[in-house]
């Protein structure tokens, strides 16, 4: 039986995966950590507010040995305000929450990051993602599985105004219809992220740092 630990929770993906996490043979304990306390109950489910950029207070606030973290934290530039805000969450706050983790004994780690991800990119977002990787890397996890997921399709749950992705995401939907349902490009519901997640994280696999993208991330969620 295991403790996960999971930020972003409350986020389209998070959701999801809370919810198979909680029904999981494989979990004893999840603790949510997240600026807000989330709005459900359940016997299995310890909800903390917690600075997401503060690893001390995030320690604190976890009270017990953790065997696995999921990290599902995003925003966009839009959102945040900033580049240099969105880099507070999607990079700071993410290897915040790593180190956390990791100091509270953490042997694998689950992130969300995007399709196209890279250190070098001349696209901030994704050299944003491609850095958050990279750092995440280095910290020494037994196991740190990365998903990059294309346009996540929300299920209409999405509470924030992502025109452009409101816009994109029918005709991408329907282009890949066509041409094949789980290319690399092709978007993936929230559920099937969520769904991947958790079991990615009770898996066997003995890759130190393994990516999911395309087909492998479709099949891992089905």
């Amino acid at each position: 039986m295991q403790t996960v630990l999971i930020a972003g929770a409350s986020g389209v993906v998070g959701r999801r995966a809370l919810d198979q996490l909680l029904a999981s043979a494989n979990v004893d304990r999840v603790i949510a950590v997240g600026r807000r306390a989330l709005p459900m109950q359940h016997p299995k489910l310890l909800s903390q507010t917690a600075d997401l950029n503060d690893q001390s207070d995030l320690v604190a606030k976890i009270p017990e040995q953790v065997d696995v973290a999921i990290c599902c934290l995003g925003t966009t530039i839009k959102a945040a305000g900033s580049q240099e805000a969105f880099r507070r969450v999607d990079h700071d706050a993410v290897l915040t929450f790593a180190e956390a983790a990791l100091a509270k004994g953490a042997q694998r780690f689950l992130l969300v990051s995007s399709i196209g991800a890279n250190a070098s990119s001349g696209t901030f977002y994704l050299r944003i993602k491609g850095e958050t990787e990279a750092d995440l890397a280095k910290l020494g996890f037994a196991n740190l599985t990365i998903l990059r997921p294309s346009f996540i399709d929300p299920q209409g749950e999405r509470g924030d105004n992502r025109w452009g992705e409101r816009l994109v995401l029918p005709a991408a939907q329907f282009v890949f219809s066509l041409v094949g349902k789980h290319g690399r490009y092709a978007p993936i519901k929230a559920e099937t992220v969520g769904r991947a997640l958790v079991t990615l994280a009770f898996d066997e696999t003995s890759e130190r740092v393994r990516i999911l993208e395309g087909k492998k991330l479709f099949a891992a969620g089905e």
